[in-house]
């Protein structure tokens, strides 16, 4: 008897291991990681409106004129029913800033986003970019939000884990995993080259995903899905994390979206890049500084390695611009940098800057002479006075006069931004170089237009 109640102690001993172990192991890298990175992710839905009047050419152009009557709908009168859509994001800093695919928020006229504890709240739209796809949201709230580390996507193994996080079909919170299969693909629909150099992965990536992050078993962001093949079956896309990173540089530069400055002109230090300098240690390079900003008061020069602002490791020049984007006029950075092998610091004011208007600079730069919309001229078109500016002049023989541009065109945007706004306007013509080419967008005789004014 008393061989068979030990024998059954026994026994129960080794299933409790047994469960203990099961259970511990159940506690997996892919586990940790999605427990990491789940608080971070948001559901996007949108609200757009949708007009047909005015135009006559639906079902017959090309896409890109689709986009460019409806983002100027509301200004010229249109008839107007509205739809909604649903894609996903990810929180990358903990003022609420999302990132997600510019096609998820085209022409959204409402922005909401809803966190994982189901928390909703409205967005804003801060800048996007069509061509690679992406764009940037801001939370309207204030306090402070869960958020993604953003990774690398220079060190991806072929093979290794990945995992795709995001709505797929509106299903909040879906979780799918599978292995890195490529990060060099192109993907063409229709015959032409939609993406290159994505990430690919047979972790699940369907509508309603595209914006979400793709993550590694580190509960790092390496990618921004994208659902680029509505039939593809086991085949999954990403953009590559570095190459958003690029992105957001532009789309969170404080000179466009605060008109703050400092006047530090940084570069990423590539491998190849880090061992003709000999750095070791990371940061971004110092390619110049502008003349008259408050870095130029400063010790700092050309060449120098800025490796730590305010006590952050900086990476990537994006780093630098999150970081400034925090900040407000008459503040300060601390700069932690190198100058060869001798480490030096510097601070930094933050400056507002000084800057013709963008009407100034449009002379200067285009060869354009603008003027705001008379009343007179915008009943006879028909459209509100605010909604672009009138070329009432063009420089003979100047950028502007180049590209076909003509006296009484209106112009409605310049470089992917509204021209009525003279400060954003200045702004982004301030960034614009010699042999620089930037986009506009025109309207004439009834007809939108767009091309681009080369610079000289």
């Amino acid at each position: 008897m008393r061989t068979i109640t030990w024998l059954a102690y026994s026994v129960a001993f080794a299933v409790s291991v047994a469960s203990a172990a099961a259970g511990a192991s159940r506690r997996t890298p892919v586990v940790e990681a999605v427990e990491k990175c789940s608080p971070a992710v948001v559901n996007i839905s949108t609200e757009r409106i949708i007009t047909r009047q005015y135009d006559q050419f639906f079902g017959h152009r090309d896409r890109m004129f689709d986009d460019l009557f409806e983002q100027f709908r509301n200004r010229f009168r249109p008839r107007e029913y509205r739809a909604s859509s649903l894609g996903s994001g990810a929180i990358i800093d903990p003022s609420g800033i999302v990132v997600t695919n510019e096609h998820v928020i085209s022409k959204a006229t409402r922005i909401a986003v809803t966190l994982s504890d189901k928390t909703q709240y409205a967005a804003t739209l801060i800048s996007s970019d069509a061509d690679n796809d992406l764009a940037v949201l801001k939370i309207d709230a204030d306090g402070t939000f869960p958020f993604i580390e953003v990774g690398t996507s220079s060190d991806l193994m072929i093979g290794e884990t990945v995992i795709a996080l995001g709505n797929p079909f509106g299903f909040t919170g879906s979780v799918s995993v599978g292995v890195l299969s490529a990060t060099d693909r192109t993907v063409s629909t229709e015959g032409r080259v939609v993406f290159e150099n994505l990430l690919q992965t047979d972790a699940a990536i369907n509508p309603g995903s595209s914006g979400g992050p793709l993550v590694n078993i580190n509960g790092e962001m390496i990618g921004v899905n994208v659902a680029v093949m509505a039939e593809a079956q086991g085949i999954g896309f990403a953009l590559p994390v570095d190459r958003v990173r690029n992105v957001l540089a532009n789309l969170l530069n404080a000179k466009l979206l605060k008109r703050l400055w400092v006047g530090l002109e940084l570069q990423e230090i590539t491998p190849d890049l880090a061992k003709e300098l000999n750095v070791k240690q990371g940061g971004v390079l110092v390619s110049g500084i502008e003349p008259g900003s408050p870095a130029a008061g400063s010790a700092m020069r050309r060449q120098d390695v800025v490796v730590e602002v305010d006590g952050v490791p900086l990476r990537h020049p994006y780093d630098f611009e999150r970081i400034l984007l925090h900040k407000d006029v008459g503040e300060k950075l601390s700069v932690k940098y190198l100058r060869g092998k001798t480490q030096r610091t510097a601070s930094l004011e933050v400056k507002r800057i000084p800057q013709k208007s963008g009407i100034e600079l449009a002379k200067e730069k285009l060869g354009l002479q603008l003027d705001k919309i008379a009343a007179s001229v915008a009943r006879k078109l028909d459209i509100q006075q605010d909604v672009g500016l009138l070329i009432s002049g063009v420089v003979p023989n100047g950028p502007a006069f180049d590209a076909g541009i003509e006296r009484g065109d209106i112009i409605l945007s310049i470089g992917g931004r509204p021209v009525a706004d003279d400060d954003k306007l200045a702004a982004l013509l301030e960034q614009l170089r010699p042999k620089s080419a930037v986009h506009v967008v025109l309207y004439r005789n009834n007809v939108f237009y767009r091309g681009y004014i080369k610079l000289r």
